[in-house]
């Protein structure tokens, strides 16, 4: 672990790794804390409805508020987007407690999603101003090791303080950790932004690499989000509801160590990006097809499975840091935040779609061919930035 310790060693380093876990907390507490807490007033279906508006209005949006930040500086961005955005998750708790009218909370998720504060952003510059060169890898592996961290306990949170207090309060607590997060990044500086205008944003990310590393990330997330929304229906439709916390803290933790374990290896081939794309399409191949033999035999693959996981999230934000033109760090990161909310919402539907239609093994048809795509697309996009 001296790689880790060297990194978190760094001025501002520590600080850095605090506000990254706090700034993910909100975005994974939220759909539990919503279900919880909108459905007894409205419907199921309404919830979801709820999560879906706040991550599509985050995603469209995202790319967006990455110039902003460019071109006025993180402050005045972070205070504009966490007033909207604090606004619209009030605007969420209030109308819930009333039974206003549905529509009203709609409203209120588009505009907590539209002003989204960008501070997984601004983290990925900040980690790269941090710990540059061989620790690169080391500091983008302990990110995604946070995410994952974030992804475990966030829902359990979320749900004790919903069923043993209140259902307001875990969107209380997601307010006050949003705050946290925003006061802790405010008091960094921003490495990423130029000091001269930017050209425009259309010209500089137009290339081959950037474009089809985006879509590697977007088949990435889709596979990733198809795999976890299976495994809580298959253990449902096998009358063994009580392997779901099981089977996804499974996959978590194998995501976690795999993403440790990239960081003590940044230089080797079995860390590039479509080497591990292929590892996760076997792995999820592995799943589906332990779903045939019973939950036990799904629950012993689930940790090894998820080793690619974190690693290809890592290798992701390497390799997106390396094809990034000269000043469109911020913009490049909106634009990949958009790709994984919009590939994890499509993994999402189209796996419980297909586990509806055809069962949960049908995890076969979707999540190994999602990844080998994005295994295809990252092949290409290196390619491309050997050519260039």
């Amino acid at each position: 672990m001296a790689t880790y310790r060297e990194v978190l060693a760094a001025p501002g380093a520590t600080r850095l790794a605090v506000a990254s876990l706090v700034s993910k907390w909100p975005i994974s507490m939220f759909p539990v804390s919503t279900l919880l807490l909108v459905s007894p007033v409205y419907s199921y279906a309404q919830a979801g409805a709820v999560v879906a508006v706040m991550l599509a209005t985050n995603a469209a949006g995202s790319p967006a508020r990455g110039r902003r930040i460019a071109r006025h500086g993180a402050p005045a961005v972070l205070r504009t987007c966490l007033a909207g955005y604090l606004a619209g998750l009030a605007g969420i708790a209030v109308a819930a407690a009333v039974s206003a009218p549905f529509a009203i909370v709609l409203v209120a998720a588009a505009l907590m999603g539209t002003f989204f504060p960008p501070a997984s952003i601004l983290l990925r510059s900040h980690w790269t101003a941090v710990d540059r060169g061989r620790g690169r890898s080391s500091a983008n592996a302990l990110e995604s090791a946070l995410m994952d961290l974030s992804l475990i306990t966030g829902p359990l949170m979320a749900s004790w303080l919903s069923t043993s207090l209140t259902p307001v309060l875990p969107l209380v607590l997601i307010g006050l950790l949003m705050t946290l997060a925003i006061v802790l990044l405010s008091g960094l500086p921003d490495h990423a932004t130029p000091s001269a205008p930017l050209p425009r944003h259309g010209r500089r990310l137009g290339g081959a690499a950037l474009v089809s590393l985006f879509g590697a990330q977007f088949f990435f997330c889709t596979a990733l989000a198809a795999t976890e929304v299976s495994l809580p229906v298959y253990a449902q439709q096998q009358n063994a509801a009580a392997y779901s916390g099981l089977l996804l803290a499974g996959l978590s933790v194998g995501s976690i160590i795999g993403a440790l374990v990239l960081g003590r290896l940044p230089g080797s081939g079995i860390t590039r990006l479509p080497v591990l794309l292929l590892l996760l399409a076997t792995g999820t191949s592995a799943i589906g097809a332990a779903m045939f033999l019973g939950p036990l035999a799904v629950a012993a693959v689930s940790v090894p499975a998820g080793l690619a996981t974190g690693s290809v999230f890592a290798r992701f934000f390497t390799d997106l840091g390396a094809a990034t033109p000269p000043g469109a760090d911020h913009e490049v990161q909106g634009w990949a935040n958009s790709m994984t909310t919009v590939g994890f919402a499509a993994g999402s539907f189209g796996g419980a779609a297909l586990a509806d239609a055809l069962g949960t093994p049908a995890l076969l048809l979707c999540s190994p061919v999602a990844a080998a795509v994005a295994a295809s697309l990252a092949t290409w996009s290196a390619t491309a930035r050997t050519r260039t």
